[in-house]
């Protein structure tokens, strides 16, 4: 008989041991069976070592199978089995398949002769196992050896699955949804008001692809909601220069005593809640801190919108009225009771456009802008001239400026696309030329601003643009300073913008009305306070644009028609100074003292 022994700590390529057998009851049978091993035998490393048996005949009988006895117990009783042994499993959990080759089959042989040691050669390995003594048992059952995957550790890690990002943000947005849904009725009414107003909807798509990866990321960074990105939607229709009655600026519309207490700068140079970065960064800080109060998101928006106290208290009177204080349980004021449905309404649209009538476009999942700091004032449309951009675009990145000149704040920082900023920081580099156009010139007693417009190659109206000026006065007060243009002429008032101290002009607030002096003519009246003379006239209820000595001239808006006395409206009569009463009695006024000369 031809046997083969292969260990499971080793690989055997082919092997044939002769063993005669004798016993005393039968007679000497030789048998000599070639063994021929297919394919590379695998060694597998388990909890046990046991001997491996293969014979290899042409034709394959049906015998049961006997049970294999681990090799460290040769005394082991041997129990015939009644059924078949459940099919090889491998360390996987696949059924284990012999490779077999056509016409060739396996069988189990059971060996009876006395027990006896084999030392198997030392064959190299991937891995280091050590050498075994190898014991077989009269009646053992070498197990079938079969290619197998190396077991997996059962307390390995899973490999983790990666899953690349979307392309469109709005998919990685919607995939973010993180707040229960409003439902309310007036969701309807606003889904209905956006979807009948697709260039509308096109628009604020279109503003907001410049700043909502910006936005995402900082929402995911910080764990919240991603739908928060469309909150801006709702504020500003993400218009960067939008500006309210109640003097709310930016996408974010901060009012200027949130915009500080968040850390926005305002002054004379710039506005940072209209600055992207910083406006953005503050409202999240400021929904963190109401999440933090309230403990629920639908608490926060209206906190955002209607102020913290008053949600809080409204909340208190909720809930002891017995309502459990969520936002739809609220007494609030209109503008607050539809601010979170307009946010449900554009919340669904995104998350499904077609559903509405409308068409989306995409917004690629990567950065838009990058940030440049700069040491040194630039003029606006130097820099955007640099970048290869138009002023407006320009500016739709950077809207925090309140001047034509950038500078005023030492070091600042401005956003570029991504694209351009290599382009831009290589043309700073390597233009020599002056990078401001504007310097600073401090006013003097006397000075009027239409003089000086015309000393600086401007106007009027581009001149008091510039500085912010917005009193109709002629003459300025002395000892503020001046954006001029830099090409003027030169005077020993110009100095560098950068050491100047630049502060708004103080209100200025026009007399109700002036009194005609001797000398005065009604049109130098009228330029005296930046009124043309023909508005003067109307407002005075004036044919002829003329003026006497004494003469009272409504300079501040359009004369009285009518005055109060006893709780009645009588009119009072052109030109004259007293007010006849309902029963035709005319009241004198009091004298309006002339200023000494």
């Amino acid at each position: 008989m031809s046997v083969l022994i292969s260990s499971r700590s080793q690989r055997l390529r082919s092997a044939a041991i002769a063993t005669p057998v004798a016993s005393s009851r039968t007679k000497t049978l030789s048998i000599a069976i070639s063994i021929a091993l297919l394919g590379v035998v695998s060694a597998s490393v388990g909890a046990q070592s046991a001997a491996s048996v293969v014979v290899a005949t042409d034709a394959a009988p049906s015998a049961p199978a006997i049970p294999t006895i681990p090799a460290a117990s040769p005394t082991a009783q041997i129990v015939a089995p009644t059924t078949q042994p459940p099919a090889a499993v491998s360390p996987l959990g696949l059924p284990a398949v012999v490779p077999t080759p056509l016409g060739v089959t396996t069988q189990k042989l059971a060996i009876e002769e006395p027990a006896r040691v084999v030392q198997p050669s030392v064959a190299p390995a991937a891995t280091s196992v050590s050498s075994e003594t190898l014991l077989i048992a009269p009646n053992d059952v070498a197990p079938i050896i079969v290619n197998e995957l190396p077991a997996t550790p059962q307390n390995a890690a899973a490999a983790p699955i990666i899953v690349p990002p979307p392309s469109d943000l709005w998919d990685r947005i919607r995939a973010g949804y993180a707040m229960q849904d409003l439902e309310d009725p007036l969701v309807g009414k606003w889904e209905k008001f956006y979807a009948t107003r697709p260039d509308y909807m096109a628009r604020i798509v279109d503003r907001s692809g410049k700043y909502m990866f910006y936005i995402v990321t900082e929402l995911e960074r910080r764990g919240m909601p991603l739908e928060i990105a469309l909150l801006p939607m709702i504020e500003s229709a993400f218009n960067p220069i939008a500006h309210s009655s109640a003097k709310a600026s930016g996408i974010w519309q901060f009012i200027p005593s949130t915009g500080t207490a968040f850390g926005m700068k305002q002054d004379w140079w710039a506005d940072s809640r209209r600055d992207i970065v910083a406006a953005t960064n503050g409202a999240l800080d400021y929904l963190t801190k109401l999440h933090g109060m309230f403990g629920d998101w639908q608490l926060a928006l209206a906190s955002y919108n209607w102020g913290e106290g008053a949600v809080g208290r409204a909340s208190a009177r909720a809930k002891a009225a017995g309502r459990d204080g969520t936002y739809l349980t609220l007494n609030m004021p209109d503008e607050t009771r539809n601010y979170l449905p307009k946010l449900q309404a554009v919340k669904n649209i995104i998350r499904d456009p077609a559903a509405f009538g409308l068409t989306i476009a995409s917004v690629p999942n990567e950065p838009y802008f990058k940030t440049i700091t700069l040491s040194h004032a630039i003029d606006l449309k130097k820099a955007a001239q640099l970048a290869g951009m138009t002023e407006p675009d320009f500016i739709a990145l950077n809207p925090a400026h309140n001047r034509p000149v950038i500078a005023g704040r030492g070091d600042f920082q401005i956003l570029l696309p991504a694209d351009k900023a290599d382009v831009f920081l290589s043309r700073l580099e390597a233009d020599e030329r002056p990078k401001v156009s504007w310097m600073a010139y401090k006013t003097r007693a006397g000075d009027r601003i239409d003089t000086l417009a015309s000393r600086f190659g401007t106007t009027i109206d581009a001149l008091k643009s510039v500085n912010g000026i917005r009193s109709p006065a002629a003459v300025l007060p002395a000892g503020y300073h001046l954006l001029v243009p830099s090409d003027g002429p030169s005077a020993d008032a110009l100095g560098s913008i950068q050491n100047a101290v630049f502060t708004k002009f103080p209100e200025y607030v026009a007399p109700r009305a002036h009194r005609v002096r001797k000398g005065e003519t009604f049109a130098g009246i009228a330029k005296r306070y930046g009124i043309a003379p023909a508005t003067l006239a109307k407002w005075n209820r004036m044919g002829k644009q003329s003026a006497r000595a004494g003469q009272l001239l409504y300079i501040s808006g359009p004369a009285p028609t009518r005055a109060a006395k006893g709780g009645r409206y009588v009119k009072a009569k052109r030109g004259n100074n007293s007010v006849r009463k309902a029963g035709g009695k005319a009241v004198k006024r009091a004298p309006v003292k002339k200023k000494s000369r």
